[in-house]
């Protein structure tokens, strides 16, 4: 098995910002894993609190050689910290896999067979009339995904509210509230459709939530890495969001949905941007999840072809050419 891993870069329709970081473009890592005439595919993208795409093209390379020895997914899950680099090996190693035994990586990894499922659609902090523009151009999309820091909160949700009464709300605070800030919102933000409300507190205090009772769901993004984060944030959270550039593949990803069902917890499925390459995998885990956010494609310039297909707010399982 040889393996090449690329950096590409994609531009973004246009900058999209974050409580704590403005995307001007998205780098991306793109592992190919070659044997004989068959090829398998992962993407990953960097992230500012995670790891950088050179940062993960590098820790790939220095273990080329026993990548290339047959390196099996858990040994890979055990030995090689989380985050973006494993990602895109593990996703490429499904794919492989799927491949070599002719089959789809939903049947080997015994899952449901996929059906198209409702996805959010982000946007990104800006001002309220670029917010409710934004809304109101993607009026396929039921479910929107609105992104806020610590002064721009209910002022967008009330705007975007307003211009599409149809729509139900995901609030993403990006840890930049304090608890007296999500209380004030919550008694404002009832009479909308707010779904859920994802996290509000910074990571390193949300030991906070474990006394508050909160109406409208809350989950854990920045304060769940992984598998052993599940019981320790059963209490302060009822739903946990999986991105698979976080917890570091497809195959730590299914065994935390498992883990998360045992323990009750709700399910999410995120995204840290990236292609329909990188969106793929997750597909599958969205069949798990109550809610859905894996619409990265949307936000880039272009996709990759063949990419994901999007519509009437719904994303479609992919085809075997773009992935497992």
């Amino acid at each position: 098995m040889r393996m090449k891993v690329q950096i590409d870069r994609w531009p973004v329709k246009k900058p999209f910002k974050i409580a704590y970081h403005t995307f001007q473009h998205r780098d991306l890592l793109r592992v190919e894993l070659t044997e004989g005439d068959l090829v398998g595919r992962g993407e990953a993208g960097g992230h500012p609190q995670l790891q950088s795409i050179e940062e993960a093209q590098d820790s790939l390379l220095q273990i080329q050689t026993e990548i290339e020895a047959g390196l099996s997914r858990l040994d890979l899950m055990n030995n090689f910290p989380r985050g973006p680099a494993r990602n895109a090996l593990d996703c490429a190693l499904w794919d492989l896999e799927a491949k070599r035994q002719k089959k789809r990586v939903w049947a080997i990894a015994n899952l449901p067979r996929p059906k198209p499922v409702q996805t959010a659609y982000t946007i990104g902090i800006a001002s309220i009339d670029e917010m409710v523009a934004d809304a109101v151009g993607m009026m396929d999309y039921q479910i929107l995904k609105l992104k806020v820091d610590g002064e721009s909160g209910f002022d967008a949700l009330q705007a975007v509210a307003k211009a599409r009464p149809d729509a139900s709300f995901i609030i993403d605070a990006n840890e930049s509230w304090r608890l007296e800030q999500l209380e004030s919102f919550i008694i404002q933000a009832q009479k909308f459709r707010v779904l859920l409300i994802e996290q509000p507190l910074p990571a390193n205090a949300d030991e906070a939530l474990e006394k508050f009772d909160s109406p409208i769901p809350l989950a854990a993004d920045e304060s769940f890495h992984g598998l052993a984060d599940v019981e320790r944030l059963k209490n302060r959270y009822q739903v946990i969001n999986i991105k698979l550039d976080k917890i570091g593949g497809l195959t730590e990803a299914l065994m935390t949905v498992q883990r998360a069902q045992e323990m009750c917890m709700e399910l999410m499925v995120g995204c840290n941007g990236g292609t329909s390459l990188g969106i793929a995998p997750a597909c599958y885990v969205a069949q798990l999840c109550s809610f859905v956010d894996l619409d990265s494609p949307l936000l880039l310039a272009y996709d990759r072809t063949p990419g994901l297909t999007y519509r009437n707010g719904k994303v479609y399982p992919p085809d075997p050419e773009l992935w497992g």
